[in-house]
This record gives C-alpha cells, sequence and structure tokens, in this order.
C-alpha cells in the first residue's frame, strides 16, 4: 500500500539551496545528515527531515554535462515527488508510461558507510516533473525519529496539466480519493488546479507552528501555517 508522501526532490543551484534550507530549519524542519553523490548524472543532493519522518531533498548540479538539463532550466522548484509503500512490488504493478523505470542501487554516503535505494517510478524519471515510489517494506520512512516539526499537510500541482496528473496518479498509484475532492497520500491531501505557466508546479503546505511564512520558489512555493492546534 502507497501509505504517506516519502520525500519531495527539489532542483536548485547551490546558492538557492543555501538561502531555503537555514529559512525551513528556522521553520522546524531538521537537519538528518544526509548527503549523496550522483555522479553519473552529474548531481548531488542534501536533505532535511519533517515530522514523520519524509524529507526534502535539494539537488544541485555537480557537472552540467552530464545533469538533466529539463531539471535545472527553472530554479528553484519541486521536480519530483516520492511516495512510500509498504508492498513495493505490487505498488509497482502498475499501468504506466514509456520510460517506467527501477532503480535499485548501492550510494557511498561521506562516513563510508552504503545507502540502498530501492526505487521505482511510473514514466520516465529525467522528467520536467516526475513521480516515483520508494521500498519502504517496514511500513517507516526514512527518518522515524523526527516526531516534532512541521507537518506536509498538502501538495498543490498546478497548471495546465494538473487534470491529467490527477489521473495519472491515480491509474498508476490507485490512490484514494480526498475529502477536498483532489488524492490522499497518508496524511496529505494531492490537491490539483489549473494554472499558467508550463505543465505542472507544485506548491508544499506545511503545517507548523509560528507565524505563516512563504517561501516563494521560481515556480510554487512552499508554505508554512500555523496548525490549529497549536
Amino acid at each position: 500500500m502507497i501509505f504517506s508522501i516519502d520525500h519531495i526532490v527539489f532542483a536548485a543551484t547551490p546558492g538557492q539551496r543555501d538561502e531555503l534550507m537555514p529559512a525551513l530549519r528556522q521553520a522546524g524542519l531538521a537537519d538528518v545528515g544526509l548527503s549523496l553523490d550522483f555522479p553519473e548524472d552529474g548531481v548531488a543532493s542534501q536533505m532535511l527531515g519533517y515530522r514523520g519522518g519524509g524529507g526534502l531533498e535539494f539537488v544541485t548540479e555537480t557537472d552540467p554535462r552530464h545533469s538533466p538539463a529539463v531539471w535545472f532550466a527553472q530554479v528553484p522548484r519541486v521536480i519530483g515527488v516520492g511516495f512510500a509503500s509498504d508492498d513495493f512490488d505490487q505498488d509497482t504493478r502498475w499501468d504506466g508510461d514509456p520510460g517506467a523505470w527501477v532503480m535499485d542501487e548501492n550510494v557511498p554516503l561521506p562516513d563510508g558507510k552504503v545507502l540502498n535505494i530501492h526505487a521505482a517510478g511510473p514514466h520516465k524519471h529525467k522528467s520536467d516533473f516526475y513521480v516515483f515510489v520508494m521500498d519502504r517494506r517496514d511500513g517507516r520512512l526514512e527518518f522515524p525519529a523526527l516526531a516534532g516539526g512541521p507537518r506536509l499537510a498538502r501538495i498543490t500541482l498546478a497548471g495546465p496539466d494538473a487534470g491529467w496528473w490527477h489521473d495519472r496518479l491515480a491509474r498508476w498509484l490507485r490512490l484514494p480519493a480526498s475529502p477536498g475532492g483532489g488524492l490522499a497520500a497518508g496524511a496529505t491531501e494531492l490537491a490539483f488546479t489549473d494554472g499558467p505557466g508550463p505543465a505542472v508546479r507544485a506548491t508544499l503546505s506545511f503545517a507548523a507552528a509560528g507565524d505563516t511564512t512563504v517561501l516563494p520558489l521560481a515556480a510554487g512555493a512552499i508554505e508554512l501555517t500555523r496548525e490549529p492546534s497549536l
């Protein structure tokens, strides 16, 4: 079953990453000490975690000769949304589109350890915007100790292709309908709305302590609003 959003992938320049990450730390997201290098794709990433164990992964170019140009044509922005599955084989038996892929790769970490990444996507990975599924067979996200901080309440996909994405995500991942008329991935709602601009762009809405904060992206935004119970 798809039980949660797993993590969100951003494309950014190093300078943009270095502006966004401190602002998000100040809002309560946590340093999780995870940095990854993908030299064959010309990119590297750094991660922050949020309540429940999910994360925000900031991807920057290390070698433009190999990096996917489509990811970095408009930055900073969300380029990928990952979903968590506790039954990976079943949940990736999808009616996929051309370019569907599987990744089972051991990635070296700076401390000498190795991280196994077992993931799959129902369409082309190196797309303007892509979705994928992570294998979390124990029903736990990558950072399960994160019990505080902001909670990812909603992802809004806006643009002329929003309806297309609603239909594809329902077909690929068999996500249930949400009360608001979108789709649900665990406690996170996926909303879809028409909008200007190319294809589709994402806005992330977090429930958090403190005053409302909006971090604008090149398209879309990161919103942090006070949780009603706080």
